[in-house]
């Protein structure tokens, strides 16, 4: 063989070993091998429960926090510091009101640059070490935060909250990997409701922190303590993440050799690989001609349409059911602790029952629609009801938890999988980015018809789209059991770290 045939074929060797699943690496040649036991597998998602789950929690709980920081901060004079309101007619012609559409503008913008950062997030949680890149991402965000307290103006609060969702979007597709890689398809579920209902708890602690700066008597405006003491909460907690989050299972340190190889023989019948960090443009372009993607990424837009409105106005809707602002502020917590339960319930029923999870994202529509009709149709004489149809729209994390497992459970092809995640923020930051401008102050007196309206009618549409999404999945599976035959586990080992997209392996099967 010629100096150059050799050559060539090391550079072939070369780019196929680049190609391979992380776990191939690892294994080598099977020299690692270990009998998976019941007690080995217990002792591996203890171990990563213990790390990842807090991690995951802290970090998105954070996130959320700054999101709806806007609202705390709407309460303690941000909208008359900046300038965020106009005095515009009333909508029954009778004298003027307050219109908050720049206020409106400041909530969404958020999204946009959220959308914008969506790109780079998928691009960069493929390419880069993954537990560097999030804490990374994660002291970026929190040292913008901290820039609001320097905001003087309307356009610079614009500037400020763009860039502050850009960062915070660079995260969002890593969390979706970080599940997929460490956990089997069906603990996804449950590990998705645990870090996501830290939403719930971000918003519950997110409130008595407002509540205590409201009461510092310092020389700074109220708002901006808000955004002083969260930015460094956040700093300081992705320096922490940088050194404690590993990129994958087989860097982690907190594993030993033989876990190592049981989270690398666990995830073998799951078919869905670990990390693969070559870029492949024909799982690019499956991820776009994937009809259950697009199905999935509508359902996102619609269930979070309700969440875009609430999360920026939640404060003034409440306040205007006749509640002073620290009452308005103290009842908004609530919500949270209803998040927190409601996702931590559903995500437990997954654990003891299979192929729940369209069930329940269909549960999680309906109390929204119920919420929607009790703030709109009532009289508000009696103000516990709106308050209890507030409470009712923080039911939709349910449906889109739910849909987060659907996706990372139903997507193979490590490049696939990055480009579905960021499908799905890219959804979810455009739905909450148009969402502000359904609420209508000027409507306030009319209970905000163009709001309820958008809600009933979207979230009703998301339901039907999931019982569609149902029947496309079982059609799917029981379409290849007829044509392939049933799953012949073997064969389905050996294929595990192929780095194949669920269309290319035929013996991938679909959950529901």
């Amino acid at each position: 063989m010629s100096t150059g045939e050799k050559e060539e074929l090391e550079h072939e060797e070369h780019c196929k070993a680049r190609e391979q699943d992380v776990a191939v690496a690892f294994m080598g040649g099977g020299s690692h091998y270990v009998a998976v036991t019941p007690a080995l597998e217990r002792e591996y998602l203890r171990r990563t429960d213990v790390l990842l789950m807090p991690v995951l929690f802290i970090s998105f709980g954070l996130q959320y926090m700054d999101k709806t920081c806007l609202t705390g901060a709407a309460l303690f004079g941000i909208i008359q510091d900046l300038d965020l309101y106009q005095i515009v007619p009333a909508s029954d012609g009778k004298g003027e009101t307050t219109s908050l559409q720049k206020y409106a503008f400041v909530s969404m913008i958020f999204f946009w640059g959220y959308l914008v950062g969506v790109l780079p997030g998928v691009v960069l949680s493929q390419k880069l070490p993954l537990g560097k890149f999030v804490g990374v991402s994660i002291m970026l965000w929190g040292g913008v935060t901290i820039c609001t307290m320097a905001v003087k103006s309307y356009e610079g609060f614009l500037v400020q909250r763009f860039f502050l969702g850009f960062t915070e979007a660079l995260i969002s597709p890593a969390f979706s990997l970080i599940t997929a890689m460490w956990y089997k398809r069906e603990e996804h579920p449950l590990r998705f409701a645990i870090w996501y209902s830290s939403t719930g708890l971000g918003a519950l602690v997110g409130t008595l922190l407002t509540y205590g700066v409201g009461h510092i008597g310092g020389s700074l405006a109220h708002w901006q303590y808000q955004y002083m003491i969260l930015g460094t909460a956040t700093f300081v907690w992705g320096v922490i993440v940088l050194l404690i989050l590993p990129d994958n299972p087989i860097s982690g340190k907190f594993l030993s050799q033989d876990l190592k190889v049981v989270a690398v023989e666990r995830m073998r019948t799951e078919q869905i690989g670990i990390e693969n960090k070559t870029l492949k443009l024909y799982q690019v372009k499956e991820a776009f001609t994937d009809p259950k993607t697009w199905i999935m990424v509508l359902i996102v837009f619609s269930v979070n349409l309700t969440n875009g409105a609430v999360a920026g106005f939640s404060s003034v809707i409440t306040q205007s059911f006749g509640y002073s602002t620290f009452q308005a502020l103290l009842r908004l917590g609530a919500g949270g602790a209803v998040i927190f339960v409601t996702l931590l319930v559903a995500g437990l029923m997954t654990t003891y029952i299979k192929n729940i999870r369209c069930y329940l994202a269909i549960v999680g529509c309906l109390p929204v629609i119920t919420g929607s009709l009790m703030i709109w149709k009532s009289s508000w004489t009696n103000i516990a009801v709106p308050l209890w149809g507030m409470y009712f729209l923080c039911w939709y994390p349910v449906s889109y938890v739910m849909l987060l497992a659907l996706i990372s459970a139903n997507t193979a092809g490590h490049t696939k999988k990055a480009v579905t995640a960021g499908f799905t923020w890219a959804a979810y930051c455009t739905s909450n980015g148009i969402a502000p401008l359904a609420i209508l102050t000027e409507q306030t007196s009319q209970h905000y018809p163009t709001a309820f309206i958008v809600f009933i009618s979207m979230t009703s549409f998301a339901a039907l789209l999931i019982v569609v999404l149902r029947f496309y999945l079982n059609w799917l599976n029981n379409m290849r059991d007829s044509k392939y035959g049933l799953v012949d586990e073997a064969v389905a080992g050996a294929m595990s770290f192929q780095d194949l997209t669920d269309k290319e392996n035929k013996q991938f099967r679909y959950t529901f």
